[in-house]
């Protein structure tokens, strides 16, 4: 009898999970389905490449901005690094082979704690291809008022 329940009971947490999932990644299909993808490098379209972050608060928390991209070449390629200089990095992207006509995310973080004035950040992808791509974010810092 114990058995037969806790079969149940973990196939009923299986089903609520996977439930859920389902629904996150159906919301988030609807989200990539309606990007415009303007700006085409090296057989790689973004929305944009160059980025107004507009007026920053400056945090002690990283923030986190995710971008998305679709690679539209035929070839087999891949990300072989994320380069930048701190504080500001690209966290998360893709470490596999890029499949064709595929919508990619990767997460920017970025650390604003102390910083004052303009910024202006370069960071970006080297390609298996020995392409490199760049993105260009830029904001103004708002003071700190304490």
């Amino acid at each position: 009898m114990k058995v037969r329940g806790l079969i149940i009971i973990t196939f009923l947490f299986t089903t609520l999970v996977t439930y859920g999932q389902s629904e996150k990644s159906s919301k988030l299909s609807e989200d990539i389905i309606n990007i415009t993808f303007k700006d085409t490098v090296f057989n790689f379209a973004f929305d944009s490449i160059a980025h107004n972050l507009g007026n920053i608060v400056p945090t002690n928390e990283n923030n986190r901005l995710v971008k998305y991209f679709k690679y539209i070449g035929t070839e087999p390629i891949i990300i072989t690094r994320a380069w930048t200089g701190d504080p500001h990095y690209i966290c998360e992207y893709p470490r596999e082979s890029l499949i064709p006509n595929k919508i990619y995310s990767f997460t920017i973080c970025f650390y604003h704690q102390d910083r004052q004035g303009k910024m202006t950040k370069v960071m970006g992808f080297d390609l298996s291809d020995g392409n490199r791509i760049s993105f260009k974010f830029t904001g103004t810092y708002l003071p700190i008022t304490k």
